[in-house]
């Protein structure tokens, strides 16, 4: 593991970086999803493939997650925006292909809609746009949503029985979300490759989500691969394969002679 310092020197990224010798190399960045960190199933699973095919790759703790800096209450969407930036300007320094898992699908999209020159593809998994919005807040009760204006923060439990996780989701992580909604613009502005996958059994983010995004994305080359059997994780073997495939089938389509 290592650390990429902010300007602000009790402000940090943990991350780790696999360089490959080969030249142009490929970058692939991986974003993990909320309350989860870069030691994930996927990220593991992710950063073995990319070194047995000599892309480089990076995966990392954004902002209040694993042991980055700050706390996850204090976070918000902008906030995360600005670690992945961080990570593409600082380490990267080259065009890369991003792959987001659930809330980090929905920093990847951002990323992709905002810096068209750096991002050269997209793999986005049980992505999450929105879930501030559509997800929590939607789905509060009057009597929550009172306690998150006035105390600033609710404890909120997964939609999954099966999940045991609480999140301390702040007002200002609401707030801030609203700048940043995608599912109701009548276009998603992204001038890359995307692939999207969702499974089908997903109980905290239908996979419904995944087909509106795919309805809205204006670029042509999007393709999205729903898993009958799969849940919201999709982390067996043979969903990290399908996952693998999308990033090399993005690659191939963009470098065909490689």
């Amino acid at each position: 593991m290592d650390i990429l310092h902010t300007n602000n020197r009790e402000k940090f990224l943990a991350y780790n970086k696999y360089k490959t010798a080969k030249k142009k190399a490929p970058f692939i960045i991986f974003h993990h999803g909320l309350m989860s960190d870069m030691n994930g199933s996927k990220a593991m699973w992710l950063e073995d493939h990319c070194k047995k095919n000599d892309y480089n790759f990076i995966r990392f703790d954004n902002f209040g997650h694993g042991q980055s800096s700050g706390k996850f209450s204090d976070q918000t969407i902008s906030i995360w925006q600005e670690g992945l930036n961080l990570i593409i300007d600082k380490l990267a320094k080259q065009p890369v292909l991003l792959v987001g898992s659930s809330m980090g699908a929905w920093i990847t999209l951002l990323a992709s809609i905002k810096r068209p020159n750096d991002i050269i593809g997209m793999v986005g998994i049980s992505s999450a746009p929105d879930f501030s919005e559509e997800l929590i807040w939607n789905k509060l009760t009057h009597s929550q949503k009172q306690k998150m204006q006035v105390e600033g923060i609710c404890d909120i439990g997964g939609t999954d029985p099966a999940c045991g996780h609480v999140y301390p989701i702040s007002f200002d992580l609401i707030k801030d979300g609203r700048n940043h909604l995608l599912l109701n613009k009548e276009k998603i502005n992204i001038k890359c490759p995307v692939h999207l996958l969702h499974g089908k059994q997903d109980i905290d983010v239908p996979s419904s989500i995944s087909e509106r995004i795919f309805s809205k994305i204006s670029h042509n080359d999007v393709s999205i691969k729903i898993i009958k059997d799969g849940n919201h994780s999709l982390s067996r073997e043979k969903d990290l394969n399908v996952i693998c495939n999308s990033i090399d089938e993005i690659l191939q389509q963009l470098n065909p002679n490689s």
